[in-house]
């Protein structure tokens, strides 16, 4: 009787979540590389020697990242290496996940083919590039997280608080996506006309995101970000999430590398690319790093081209002004402060304050 029992709960949860069982050898997505799963090679610059080390942070931010359970935190000015140090058995060549961290490359690469002439613009309905199947939703929609896309019977995240995936369910219908791929399931998509027109976070977009860039340049996803940003940022090889019973990779997840490489890419965009090649047009680039926003609109938080933008304004404090940064599950995070000329990394297990890290780690502003 026992048996039977256990044969009709394997087979009820065969029947209902069959991405269980294409999971189950993977399980989440581990912290620290190496990591269960399949992946594919992000390349990266070869002969690119790195910076010497640099000094710890101010005491009050090691303190901070400590209770934090952080793993690393890394600031750059100027393009030096300023401060640097690492927690809990890492170092320096440890490759860390990103968890969502990627979207905000994938939406960069977004706006580099409007840039590239591979799509009209942003008003470009998905269904041009991706078919029928695919929700009747504008590029731009799906990119500010605007588009109202939901799947039933996962309830819709709302507010700045909804950094990520965090409620993250083996039964869910993120985990098909993880599973199958976003082409798998584009059909289960739908849009609710009471979201569409407000950000609701919703991983699907980037994964739709994902499909379309390939299918523009023609080019799988972890080659065209080693074309277009990897390499060119001087980053050193990585590693790409595929998805385990589909085509492709996770674009909303997963990308395992050093900080030290997340602070060369920041650097990277921060510069608009290079002198003589720009990464955007200057309007594109202010659109990805420094938009036009009401300055109460930034004091609340606004989440982007899957980039996240807010303020430094404390009155009793040195440092000031509009930041961008990249969020991804546990604070993984990479700011960028235009103002400063400096780029911030952090990693670790838990959230720790957004503002707050930066205060401590630049006490003289």
């Amino acid at each position: 009787m026992t048996l039977a029992l256990v044969l009709a709960a394997l087979g009820l949860a065969a029947w209902r979540a069959p991405q269980l069982f294409v999971l189950a050898g993977e399980g989440f997505p581990g912290p620290v590389w190496p990591a269960a799963g399949a992946y594919d090679l992000v390349e990266g610059a070869s002969g690119m020697a790195d910076p010497p080390p640099a000094e710890a942070p101010p005491e009050a931010a090691r303190v901070r990242l400590a209770e934090s359970e952080g793993r690393a935190l890394l600031m750059e000015r100027g393009g030096f290496l300023r401060r640097e140090v690492y927690l809990g058995g890492v170092d320096r060549d440890t490759r860390l996940n990103s968890y969502s961290l990627v979207k905000s490359l994938v939406g960069a690469l977004v706006l580099r083919a409007v840039a590239d002439g591979k799509i009209d613009g942003l008003e470009t309905r998905l269904r041009a590039v991706l078919g029928a199947r695919a929700p009747d939703v504008s590029v731009g929609d799906v990119l500010t997280m605007s588009s109202g896309l939901a799947m039933s019977p996962e309830p819709p995240k709302t507010g700045m608080a909804s950094a990520d995936d965090h409620a993250f369910s083996p039964f869910g219908p993120l985990a098909r996506i993880h599973a199958y791929g976003i082409e798998a399931v584009m059909a289960d998509l739908r849009v609710d006309p009471e979201m569409a027109g407000e950000f609701h976070y919703q991983s699907a977009n980037t994964a739709l995101l994902g499909l379309m860039l390939e299918r523009v340049y023609d080019m799988p996803l972890p080659e065209l970000l080693s074309s277009l940003i990897w390499k060119p940022a001087g980053a050193a090889d990585a590693w790409w999430r595929r998805y385990p019973a589909g085509e492709g990779v996770s674009a909303y997840c997963c990308l395992y590398a050093r900080p030290l490489d997340w602070v060369r890419v920041g650097r990277f965009l921060l510069d608009n690319g290079t002198p003589g090649s720009p990464f955007l047009p200057e309007a594109l680039w202010r659109d990805l790093l420094l938009p036009d926003l009401a300055p109460q609109a930034r004091r609340q938080g606004v989440y982007g081209d899957q980039v996240r933008h807010d303020v430094l304004d404390r009155p009793d404090a040195a440092l000031h002004g509009a930041f961008a940064y990249f969020s991804g599950l546990d604070g993984q995070t990479v700011y960028f402060l235009p103002a400063q000329d400096a780029v911030v990394v952090r990693f670790g297990a838990r959230m720790q304050l957004l503002h707050s890290t930066l205060y401590e780690l630049f006490p003289d502003g």
